[in-house]
């Protein structure tokens, strides 16, 4: 009975491994004419990822990195998923402080096949979308680019083709693997759910619809997350689902690509300049707010629309323009950061309950503050010391008082002298040898004073996390 039984399991185990390889055999039999020729859009971008040493900035390691890119336009552009600079670039979106002290990748390369490698230069990138652009330099002789389908409609079951590269143990080769639309989420943008049949080097591949009309990317969605990224050294976790990204969310930044801020801009979207949390169902029933969705105010940055508006703590926003909050999902609050970011500057209506009663509140949102990547550095090589300006970002992430002075400690030599000293990356320096430290212009003129005096110590009163604290430094000023 024992032997019958294990039989019949064989058998069902081969019958279906017999379906399953028909199966796939008359879906590559359907394969579109063009698949080849979409195939070669497909390129493998490697480049250089700078890794800075939070404790010697002398000394810079590369790690060389590869990753799945589309060729879309006859002059080189190429997209391909943010992983290549993980940053965040504006204060909007907060940020995970290992990921803000690297720097734009560097030496990069786009090859379509293994015989010729073209440099290529990182331009910009899009925060909401997750997705990077590269330009190639010289863009002769180039594959035909793929162009997109903006106007496909999605429904379930439909069949998907996706191009990618295998990672490393297959040696990057490309992998057409057939499948279908297995789920819709409907968030601030609609993503495609397949079930994954691969491993593969990146996201960034190429999804083809039946007819063979390019209808979308593969997309960075939360199993790519920074952890991730960090436990593994820049490789995403093996996941069981693709997600996909329909190509109507990305076709104008392929029209007009995001451009890298210049250093004095913030990211360029807009802000209300808040905190906030979800009001949950108990919040409500304590507050006899039944039946109210929204987001609570937790604190307001000062000078920013929100103070201008005058919102105060406590206030519990409804809605925002065309915005609704219908729910009390935690996704909520990153929906609605996300829409003001989408928003240009201007007059908007704000819907809110303030002490029981529904209000509405006009605001004038402006462009963020630049972060704390686009921040002004000094680097002083006797100190081997580089500080920056105190942007609104790292008072927020590190619960500084919203009118804190001084200047950040963004790097700090191996074995310099502040090092010795006891010095450390995220120190907040508000004092030199009793002199105030408002922002990085006094910084500069006490240090350069400091100098052409040769004094041989000097004295830093710093905030370290919640407490101060004096250092002395040995500066070498006097060569010695």
């Amino acid at each position: 009975m024992h032997c019958l039984k294990r039989n019949r399991m064989i058998f069902h185990r081969h019958l279906f491994k017999l379906c399953f390889s028909l199966l796939v055999t008359s879906l590559q039999a359907q394969w579109p004419d063009n698949l080849n020729e979409l195939k070669n859009s497909i390129c493998l971008v490697e480049y250089y990822q700078p890794q800075t040493e939070t404790r010697d900035i002398k000394d810079e390691e590369r790690i060389k990195r590869k990753i799945t890119g589309i060729l879309v336009t006859k002059t080189g552009l190429v997209i391909t998923s943010d992983l290549i600079f993980p940053v965040n670039l504006d204060i909007v979106s907060g940020g995970n402080s290992f990921f803000n002290l690297q720097k734009p990748p560097e030496s990069i390369t786009v090859s379509f096949d293994r015989e010729k490698k073209f440099k290529a230069e990182f331009i910009g990138k899009d925060e909401e979308l997750r997705l990077a652009f590269i330009q190639i330099k010289d863009s002769s002789n180039m594959p035909t680019p793929v162009k997109f389908n903006a106007n496909e409609q999605f429904k379930l079951g439909d069949p998907l083709y996706i191009i990618q590269h295998l990672d490393g143990r297959y040696d990057n080769e490309l992998f057409i693997a057939s499948n279908f639309v297995n789920a819709i989420l409907d968030r601030s943008q609609q993503i495609l759910l397949s079930s994954a049949t691969l491993h593969p080097l990146s996201p960034g591949g190429l999804v083809i619809d039946r007819r063979g009309a390019a209808i979308g990317i593969v997309f960075r969605g939360d199993q790519f997350n920074r952890v991730d990224l960090v436990e593994s050294m820049g490789m995403p976790a093996e996941d069981e689902v693709t997600e996909i990204l329909p190509a109507r969310y990305f076709m104008k930044l392929i029209e007009n690509p995001p451009q890298l801020p210049i250093k004095k801009e913030g990211g360029g979207k807009s802000w209300l300049g808040i905190q906030m949390q979800i009001l949950t169902r108990d919040m409500a029933e304590y507050w006899g707010l039944d039946n109210v969705h929204g987001i609570i105010v937790n604190s307001i940055v000062p000078r920013s629309p929100g103070e201008k508006a005058k919102l105060q703590t406590g206030d519990i926003i409804t809605s925002i323009g065309t915005f609704q909050i219908r729910n009390e999902e935690e996704k909520v609050v990153e929906e609605f950061r996300d829409y003001i970011r989408s928003l240009p500057e201007g007059e908007i209506t704000l819907n809110l309950i303030r002490n029981h009663q529904p209000i509405t509140v006009s605001v004038y949102l402006e462009s963020a503050p630049k972060s704390q990547f686009f921040a002004e550095e000094f680097y002083d090589e006797h100190l081997g010391l580089r500080v920056q300006e105190l942007t609104q970002d790292l008072i927020l992430n590190h619960d500084l008082d919203f009118d804190s002075e001084g200047v950040w400690v963004s790097r700090v030599e191996g074995a310099g002298a502040a090092n010795l000293a006891g010095l450390e990356v995220n120190d907040l320096i508000l004092n030199i040898d009793d002199t105030r430290i408002k922002n990085l212009a006094d910084f500069r003129e006490i240090i350069a004073k400091l100098e052409q005096q040769q004094v041989e110590y000097i004295q830093v009163f710093i905030r370290r996390n919640q407490t101060t604290q004096y250092i002395f430094i040995k500066t070498g000023f006097n060569g010695k």
